[in-house]
């Protein structure tokens, strides 16, 4: 192994850890009333078909008056597995968003998934985990400071959250996000000409690593279910999003201008080619969870044999 890793120091390859899965979008406050029954997490693996054993995700309260740092709901995705196009679709109630999912989406619905009200639209963290080893109710912040003092996960592979902009004097509301590999939309940015913050409704995490998390209203002539649209003045673009994003909220699809999972795609550029090549060589013997293909617990032949048998595929122009 000494001799490969002098070799892509030579060359300029670099090995980098990417999650293999990841949030890409989210409604946390849809348009209308109630909030229960059109909520959602979309997640993404950069392989189709993935084992999402071990995965969980998490609701964390950061008002002060539910107590900073409570788990508010807790997901155990470990019986699923995201689609052929690498998409699974949380939601928490069976009525069908517009526009309907893709037919490659996993779609798993789990009625009051974000409890019987819904996600809170105050100060919260959404969060994604491996091996949540908590329950709802318990606290990660157990002295209030907005510092997580009781991890509850064996990994936290990304999160995203806000604060609400509200609070009162003598109290305290907090986000985690930043602290769980995350995301935090601060108060800067959502702030109106008039000193008010705005909350996001929804937020959507694209492949090239730009951000949109805006307020959410329907397209024109929509429902209670969709289609629906992002904000054009309260929203925070970080990063430039894709040329064919219009505003559009997409559940269970693809974001725009993202490609689908790619068998073999190790570092998940959903290309195929010599970096997932020397990825699984240079883990091969050991058991790093993004160069194991195959999901068997260790890297070895056969995920060599995945990778070479894939060669190319998603590296056209």
């Amino acid at each position: 192994m000494r001799g490969l890793a002098t070799f892509l120091a030579l060359t300029g390859l670099a090995l980098t850890a990417t999650a293999q899965v990841r949030i890409t979008e989210a409604m946390v406050n849809p348009p209308g009333s109630p909030d229960a029954g059109r909520e959602f997490i979309e997640i993404q693996s950069c392989r189709p078909n993935f084992s999402l054993q071990g995965y969980w995700l998490i609701g964390i309260d950061g008002e002060w008056l539910f107590n900073p740092g409570n788990i508010h709901w807790a997901i155990d995705l470990s019986n699923y597995s995201t689609g052929a196009n690498g998409l699974l679709l949380v939601r928490d109630g069976a009525s069908v968003l517009l526009p309907e999912p893709a037919a490659e989406t996993t779609v798993v619905v789990i009625p009051n998934a974000f409890t019987e009200a819904g996600m809170q639209n105050d100060s919260y963290t959404v969060a994604l985990v491996r091996n949540f080893t908590g329950r709802v109710g318990d606290d990660i912040d157990t002295n209030d400071d907005g510092t997580i003092d009781n991890v509850l996960w064996e990994e936290a592979v990304q999160a995203f959250g806000w604060l609400d902009g509200e609070v009162a004097a003598g109290e305290f509301d907090a986000v985690y996000a930043a602290q769980m590999n995350g995301l935090e939309i601060s108060t800067d940015l959502r702030r109106r000409a008039d000193g008010s913050i705005w909350e996001p409704d929804a937020i959507l995490f694209f492949q090239n690593g730009a951000v949109v998390a805006a307020d959410v209203g329907r397209a024109t002539g929509a429902g209670d279910f969709g289609p629906f649209l992002t904000s054009n003045s309260q929203r925070v673009n970080i990063g430039t999003p894709p040329a064919e994003f219009a505003r559009q909220v997409t559940p269970g699809n693809l974001n725009p201008g993202d490609r689908p999972a790619v068998a073999g795609d190790v570092n998940c550029d959903r290309c195929v080619d010599d970096a997932d090549l020397l990825q699984v060589l240079f883990n091969f013997g050991g058991s790093d969870a993004n160069s194991d293909v195959n999901s068997d617990g260790v890297v070895d032949d056969a995920d060599l044999l995945i990778v070479l048998f894939n060669f190319g595929v998603g590296c056209g122009s």
